[in-house]
Order: structure tokens, then sequence, then C-alpha cells
């Protein structure tokens, strides 16, 4: 196994074990948060300043929106412009 490879499989086992807290988290931010669905940046945002995370990473939330959406439990309900100008993904609780 490459080290690429070797250091990627390491920082998954390290997150591994948090992930179910992660999608808890988002999927209450959500199904408390704006009815027409948020953004993965407005998802971080608000848990920065509900004080659960410490700062707003992009790998904080995308990883497990993407896993939340192949278990079924969230879907992308449309696009809209996001901080960086480029369109990026709303998403919803799926009821």
């Amino acid at each position: 196994m490459s080290i690429a490879l070797r250091n990627r499989r390491e920082a998954y086992d390290q997150i591994e074990p948090r992930r179910p807290n992660r999608k808890a988290m988002i999927l209450d931010v959500l199904t408390s948060g704006d009815p027409g669905g948020m953004t993965a940046d407005e998802i971080g945002e608000k848990l920065v300043s509900e004080g659960k995370i410490p700062t707003n990473s992009p790998n904080f939330t995308r990883p497990r929106l993407t896993e939340m959406k192949a278990e079924g439990k969230v879907v992308i309900v449309g696009r809209r412009l996001g901080k960086s100008g480029c369109n990026t993904a709303v998403w919803k609780v799926k009821r």
C-alpha cells in the first residue's frame, strides 16, 4: 500500500468513530434550520455559532452529507450561490 493511501486510511480511521455524532448534529441543524434547505457552508456556520465545532471546515459537513444522501436521510433540493460565488447544493432532511 502506498504511503498516500495509508495516510488517507489512517485519517479515515481517526474520524470514523465521530461520524455518527457529526451526522446527528447536521440532521439537527437541517431539521431546525431554514425550511427551504441549507448549504454545507450554512450548516457549518450554524454549528460554529452554536459552539458545536471550532471552525467551519468543508471536511466536517460535506462528506457526512454525501454519506447521509446515500443512506436516504437527506436530499438535494436545489442549488444556489455559495460564499465562494459558485453554485452549491441545498440540502434538506428527506421526509
